[in-house]
C-alpha cells in the first residue's frame, strides 16, 4: 500500500470543487464548440448552395429576358433601333457572365459544402471523447476524492491531529470548543 504525507485536508476539497468546476465548464464549452460546429456544417451544406442556386435561376431568367430583348431589336426593321440593339449584346454578354460565374460558385458550394461536412465530423469525434471525460471521467475523479476525503478525515478526527486543517485557518481549530459567554465578557473588559 502506498503511503502520503496529506498535511492539509481543505486543499484537497478545493481541488474536489476545481475539478467539478472544470468538469461543468467543459461541459459547456463543449456544447458551444457543437453548436458552432452545427451552425458552420448547415450554413456550407445548405444556405451556400441554395444562395448559388437560386443566384443561377436569377442568371438564367436574366439571360432568357436579354436574348429576348436582343432579339426583339435585332428584328427591327429601322436603322435607328439597331443602334440601340448594342446596348442589349452587352447585356447578354454581361448576363452569360453572370450565368457562368453563379454556375462554377454553385459548384464549388457543392464541392466545399461536401469538404465542411467532412470537417465538422472529424471534429465530433474528439469532441465525444472530451464530453465523456466531462460527462463520467471528471465526475468519477471527484466521487472518488471524495471518498477519500471522507476517510482521511474519520483518519483526522480519530487520531486527534489538529495539525490538517479541513478549510480555512479561521476554521483549523476544528476540535476547539466555542468560547463561554464568560470568556466573552473577560475579552471585552
Amino acid at each position: 500500500m502506498s503511503t502520503s504525507d496529506v498535511r492539509n485536508i481543505d486543499s484537497l476539497q478545493r481541488l474536489r470543487g476545481g475539478i467539478l468546476g472544470l468538469s461543468d465548464s467543459w461541459e459547456k464549452t463543449l456544447q458551444e464548440i457543437r453548436i458552432s460546429i452545427h451552425r458552420a456544417d448547415q450554413y456550407f451544406t445548405d444556405e451556400v448552395p441554395r444562395y448559388w442556386r437560386q443566384q443561377t435561376e436569377r442568371a438564367e431568367r436574366e439571360l432568357t429576358e436579354a436574348k429576348d430583348d436582343l432579339q426583339a431589336k435585332q428584328s427591327a426593321a429601322r436603322a435607328e433601333d439597331r443602334v440601340s440593339a448594342l446596348e442589349a449584346q452587352k447585356r447578354v454578354a454581361r448576363a452569360k457572365a453572370r450565368l457562368d460565374l453563379c454556375r462554377d460558385r454553385q459548384r464549388t458550394s457543392k464541392a466545399l459544402g461536401i469538404e465542411i461536412r467532412h470537417q465538422c465530423d472529424e471534429m465530433l469525434g474528439p469532441l465525444a471523447d472530451m464530453n465523456e471525460h466531462s460527462d463520467n471521467l471528471l465526475p468519477a475523479a471527484a466521487s472518488r476524492l471524495s471518498s477519500l476525503l471522507e476517510s482521511l478525515h474519520k483518519y483526522a478526527d480519530s487520531s486527534g491531529l489538529a495539525a490538517m486543517p479541513t478549510s480555512g485557518p479561521a476554521e483549523s481549530h476544528r476540535d476547539t470548543p466555542p468560547p463561554s459567554s464568560s470568556d466573552q465578557s473577560d475579552a471585552t473588559a
